[in-house]
């Protein structure tokens, strides 16, 4: 069957030309994002925060959709696998799509700050994207990490530490690491790392949320 209309629509992988627009956005919103307090849980932060999207995508006229909070299915058995925080999508098809999972880091409890960065790195956050759990045959996905007492300094080093600690699990590409942004290179809070997923490359976009 002939395909109507615009072509890319039924793209096997989201655009690249479209994830340096969703950076911005992320980095822009939250600067005028009513911030959480610092023991607040990451899932009523990132519906409140995807509210915030929805509305800066609207006002810059992006060509995506922000979905809700949504179930990550097996194809062949609709079981829920998962579910994906924040989900862009921008062609018809609903298995082709760029999505963050956000995790908290540096959380201030008062018996001390928990760095968390092994929930960041490990199997509920970015290995979901090395099992393929989320973005399965796709070329890139998102993690967001709100840093819950504002010290980005030491939140982003730390990541750094725990994934070369894991690099061997997260098939990181020889020679990279938590590497500068290659669509944001000038934005600190902004980061990515590549990996090895054998027939394919996979980037990972990192984005650093002071709270």
């Amino acid at each position: 069957m002939a395909i109507v209309g615009d072509a890319s629509l039924w793209a096997d992988v989201f655009p690249d030309r479209l994830i340096p627009n969703i950076l911005e956005l992320v980095v822009k919103t939250w600067q005028r994002f009513q911030k959480p307090r610092s023991l607040d849980h990451e899932v009523p932060i990132s519906r409140r925060f995807r509210e915030a999207l929805r509305r800066g995508k609207d006002l810059y006229e992006l060509p995506f959709t922000i979905w809700p909070e949504s179930s990550e299915t097996d194809p062949d058995t609709g079981k829920e696998i998962g579910r994906i925080d924040i989900r862009f999508l921008h062609g018809w098809r609903e298995s082709v799509y760029f999505a963050f999972e956000c995790k908290r880091l540096r959380i201030p409890y008062n018996t001390g700050m928990r760095p968390n960065t092994g929930e960041y790195v490990g199997a509920s956050g970015m290995m979901r994207f090395i099992t393929g759990q989320y973005g399965k045959g796709l070329l890139s996905g998102g993690m967001i990490g709100y840093v819950m007492d504002g010290n980005l300094s030491a939140a982003v080093p730390a990541v750094k530490k725990t994934i070369d600690k894991n690099r061997e699990d997260l098939r990181l590409i020889f020679g990279s690491s938590l590497d500068f942004s290659s669509m944001m290179p000038r934005k600190q809070a902004v980061k990515e790392t590549r990996h090895d997923l054998t027939k394919r490359e996979f980037t990972i976009h990192h984005v650093f949320l002071a709270v």
